[in-house]
């Protein structure tokens, strides 16, 4: 409604445009009636048929002329609207934790960002300035013929209980079908989406559509929905579109017995038949947006369940690190209420070191990495940068600060300059050159066909893991944050690969406060520091060699990892 306030102006042209053109559609008949009473009193003169003929004309084109004009404003109107919706949409995605936002699979939020708000197009476009105009015209029109003649007037309304019955029976229960169809649909997207991606699963276990399960409930579901709600409304809806117009079944005997015995005059009998037959056909036209206004509410509850989602409780003015030591004091974390992740967590980070936290899966290590990165809020503890804690820090400064490299960092189907300037809108050609040569991507990137100019696919995809990856970590050299977290950031990669991609790490952490989390030990024997994790406890802390004499569940890994590369490592 914030919107449609701020849109206002154009709101009421639009409504003025279709009010215009309605009427327009409507004055042919009030020049035909005059025209029909001309004829029955025999007057032949041509230039008394001029006027008539030519309000029709004028009617006809200005009900074509308004109506454009009316539905070029209002939809402007609904595709600004649309843009300020998902651009505030947008914005409210970045103030969410990922917990929030991974409660939808990407396939619902595909559906809602896409198709649900696409939705609003009808109702803006549509439904406020043409429902309006064609139910306020035959108000008009009604009036018209009650003021003419009331008996009359009252018989055209004679049609009007039964078609409302038929129009109530119709909206009983509409707009929960309708929400159904819409849960079924989004059901049944979310499905799509996951289906399409795993085909290459699909394919290697020889199961074609017709045998995965869940994606053929989903679209029998969608299918049995939609039907549900055709066919509980079709009988009704075609009976209320039947008798609404039936006003001449009333007014036409009527009329002719109050002429014959006097009553009324020969042009008052001929404008209120013609009037009662135009009445109706505004209301019909109406009617048959009644999917879109049954949707509005829907929708309409959709954007708001969105909106008032609990945002990330951050601090709003930004502040200044005394320096770039990261430190959790007391931190308790877990993703919901009944198991905690992290437990009385405390260490620190220090600026210009390598910290490396080891552990078995399941120990909270990424879970540390992306509550400093601001994907959530701890729930107890501190998290501080320096002596700034990151709860009262805008999370835009949070993201300012902090560069997080995953073993799964997402590259958009854009060009591989383009996908590099999302680190630093404004950078030029030459320094993407110099980021990526550090990170080792420079020599492949210039062998594609339009090098940097080269579009990448969805999510990267016709890149090689270990190149994605590369381009990545050049991506994280060009923000050149303070605190730098590696997620597993070799995890993928083969062993040509898991060198190049080490002496990116290695252009990247310099003077830098470092996190880094690793299955792979060798890569983190040089560490400043090791922290050992078991149960989201830290179980022990030291340099590699400290740890293989202290710490039993380190010695442990070590050793499996040396027999998984054939003990040709050195301590």
């Amino acid at each position: 409604m914030d919107i449609l306030k701020k849109h206002f102006g154009q709101i009421s042209v639009s409504i003025l445009m279709a009010v215009i053109g309605v009427f327009c559609g409507v004055l042919p008949y009030f020049a035909v009636a005059k025209m029909v009473e001309y004829i029955a009193n025999s007057n032949t003169e041509w230039m008394i048929y001029k006027t008539p003929i030519l309000i029709i004309l004028v009617g006809l084109l200005g009900s074509v002329v308004f109506h454009q004009i009316s539905t070029l404003i209002s939809h402007n109107l609904a595709f600004r609207i649309i843009e300020d919706v998902r651009k505030e949409l947008a914005r409210k995605f970045t103030r969410l934790s990922m917990g929030e936002i991974e409660k939808k699979s990407s396939g619902e939020w595909a559906q809602f960002m896409v198709q649900t708000i696409d939705k609003m197009e009808q109702p803006i476009a549509h439904v406020i300035p043409e429902v309006i105009a064609n139910v306020l015209i035959p108000i008009v029109l009604v009036v018209i013929i009650f003021i003419s003649d009331w008996r009359i007037g009252v018989a055209n309304l004679a049609t009007m209980p039964l078609g409302l019955l038929f129009s109530c029976l119709m909206m009983g229960g509409y707009e929960e079908k309708s929400r159904n169809y819409q849960r079924a649909a989004k059901k049944m997207n979310s499905t799509m989406v996951e289906y399409i991606r795993g085909i290459q699963v699909i394919k290697a276990f020889n199961k074609s559509a017709s045998s995965y399960g869940k994606f053929v409930d989903a679209v029998k579901d969608n299918r049995d929905s939609m039907l549900n709600w055709y066919l509980s409304i079709c009988f009704y809806m075609t009976a209320a579109m039947e008798v609404f117009p039936c006003t001449l079944l009333f007014v036409l005997p009527v009329s002719l017995f109050l002429y014959m015995k006097g009553s009324i005059a020969l042009g008052t009998l001929i404008m209120c038949v013609m009037l009662s037959y135009a009445s109706y056909k505004p209301l019909i036209k109406a009617m048959s947006h009644a999917d879109t206004m049954a949707n509005i509410r829907v929708i309409i509850d959709e954007i708001k369940s969105v909106m008032s989602i609990a945002e990330m409780e951050r601090g709003t003015n930004a502040q200044k690190p005394n320096s770039f030591d990261v430190s959790f004091e007391h931190v308790n974390f877990g993703y919901d209420a009944e198991k905690k992740v992290l437990q009385d967590l405390t260490f620190t980070a220090k600026e210009g070191e390598l910290t490396a936290i080891v552990g078995y899966s399941g120990s909270g290590k990424s879970t540390i990495t992306k509550l400093i990165a601001g994907y959530w809020n701890a729930d107890s503890g501190k998290i501080k940068i320096g002596q700034s804690d990151l709860r009262n820090m805008p999370l835009e400064q949070n993201m300012e600060l902090v560069t997080y490299v995953s073993q799964e960092n997402y590259l958009f189907e854009k060009s591989i300059l383009e996908n590099m300037q999302l680190a630093k809108k404004d950078a030029s050609l030459e320094e993407v050159k110099e980021a990526c040569k550090k990170a080792s991507c420079h020599d492949f990137i210039m062998q594609l066909p339009q090098g940097y100019d080269t579009v990448i696919g969805e999510e990267g995809g016709t890149l090689s893991g270990g190149e994605r990856q590369r381009i990545a970590i050049a991506r994280a050299l060009l923000k050149d944050s303070p605190v730098v977290l590696l997620d597993e950031a070799t995890a993928y990669s083969d062993p040509d690969n898991e060198a190049e991609i080490q002496k990116s790490i290695d252009a990247l952490v310099k003077n830098k406060t470092v996190i880094m989390v690793a299955h792979r030990l060798s890569t983190i024997m040089h560490a400043n520091k090791i922290i050992v994790l078991n149960h989201g406890q830290i179980e022990a802390e030291g340099t590699h060699r400290e740890l293989l004499v202290q710490n039993e569940i380190y010695r442990k890994m070590w050793n499996s990892h040396i027999g998984g590369n054939g003990g040709a490592l050195n301590v």
